[in-house]
């Protein structure tokens, strides 16, 4: 079933049009759209999806140069127990909160493609690019996180991998990031 438009018709401020409206033009082609996501990110501000702390928490982030990690990985850092940090975080319950089902039901593409996702939107990353080699699946990460960081990150993927998918995984440190390799699993 077609939704039916409704016609509005409005004048803004210019200095609005010129400053927002005219840059993020290119991201969603027409007026409309870009009008249409602005009613839905304003419905979500104000039904409490959004708030101004959250805002906050994202340009912290951004700005400050801040990373988002789990309750759990946090205390087990904090106590200096970084192995169970490794073993014992939120990559399952957050795949499976991202998905909507279960990890028995998420496939490795999906899995793959979360992991892009998570990276950015946690912050641990400035760029992930996904690369598939036959094979292998190889996610190149550029991250201004140290090397210490991206290797408790690399360790915990990796025993997340290969404890609940049975993937043979690898992973490179750089001083600008990180390579994790999935051995595809066979069909």
């Amino acid at each position: 079933m077609n939704s039916r438009k409704v016609r509005i018709q409005t004048t803004l401020d210019s200095e609005i049009y010129s400053s927002i409206i005219k840059k993020l033009l290119p991201k969603y082609g027409h007026l409309n759209k870009l009008i249409e996501e602005a009613v839905k990110y304003l419905y979500a501000k104000e039904m409490g999806e959004v708030t101004e702390l959250d805002h906050l928490l994202i340009r912290m982030m951004k700005e400050v140069g801040m990373v988002a990690i789990g309750f759990e990985s946090a205390e087990h850092a904090a106590s200096g127990d970084v192995e169970k940090a490794v073993k014992e975080n939120e990559i399952e319950f957050m795949l499976e909160w991202y998905y909507g089902k279960p990890l028995s039901k998420i496939s490795f593409e999906e899995a793959v493609n979360f992991l892009k996702v998570a990276l950015l939107a946690r912050n641990w990353a400035s760029d992930v690019k996904i690369n598939d080699e036959g094979d292998e699946v190889h996610v190149l990460v550029r991250s201004n996180v140290g090397k210490n960081l991206s290797e408790i990150f690399c360790k915990a993927v990796k025993h997340f991998a290969e404890s609940k998918f049975g993937l043979k995984t690898d992973y490179s440190i750089y001083s600008h990031g990180f390579n994790i390799i999935l051995k595809k699993p066979r069909l």
